[in-house]
């Protein structure tokens, strides 16, 4: 599962890369992205796509864990087919934490793509209006099966789409779930790569570009 990410681009080079026409929402780099915390996500087709602001983490009845959408498990359910449908967004990431206990040892990883370059991460999103009429948006990360690189820290990894695949998940057009299934795998691992962090790393307020340096194994280790 994916319960911390970094996005580490700015604005102008987010926009041409996922050929975004509006920002709907104040837009910072990120270096330690929490649950619960409102993230940037990209809504809508090609003539109509917006960067918008979610809160990190959705409250449904249909899914144990509310930050991830395990698809394996809640593919099916009639909520999450109606949200597959037509609730898709994408969360651009430039890399996402992991931890790993050897012992009494634990160190953080950060784990990117090989080329650095910012990546798509499937995501569904929910809206309520409140009471006072105001607008109210929530995310979750869909994951599946890791690779080998992400297995090591996770037993899950978000499903990372190519540009191909975020064009298909982000057209509102497209609604065939079987479709939609074909993106549904675990990217290559010869692409990624992952290496270690600071300890900080667990302070969810650390918000500082120290924080994706890569450490000296030795030094990233944190005695449990």
């Amino acid at each position: 599962m994916c319960e911390r990410f970094s996005l580490t681009v700015d604005s102008a080079q987010l926009q041409e890369q996922f050929d975004i026409n509006k920002v709907m929402c104040d837009y910072n780099q990120r270096y330690n992205i929490s649950p619960t915390q409102s993230v940037p996500v990209i809504v809508g087709g090609r003539r109509e796509r917006k960067l918008v602001d979610a809160r990190w983490g959705l409250f449904p009845f249909w899914a144990k864990d509310s930050v991830n959408a395990d698809f394996d498990s809640v593919s099916g359910k009639k909520i999450f087919d109606r949200i597959l449908k037509k609730q898709r967004c994408v969360i651009p990431c430039s890399g996402f934490y992991g931890w790993r206990t050897e012992g009494k040892v634990s160190y953080a990883v950060r784990i990117v793509l090989r080329d650095q370059q910012v990546f798509a991460m499937a995501g569904l999103y929910e809206e309520r209006v409140d009471p006072r009429g105001a607008l109210h948006r929530s995310c979750t990360i869909v994951t599946t099966m890791p690779n080998r690189v992400v297995s090591d820290y996770h037993d899950r990894m978000p499903v990372i789409l190519d540009e191909q695949e975020r064009e298909n998940w982000l057209n509102p057009e497209i609604t065939d779930k079987k479709m939609l299934e074909n993106h549904i795998y675990a990217y290559p691992a010869s692409l990624m790569r992952a290496y270690p962090v600071t300890p900080l790393l667990r302070n969810e307020q650390l918000e500082t570009p120290e924080v994706i340096k890569e450490f000296a194994p030795h030094l990233a280790m944190l005695k449990e």
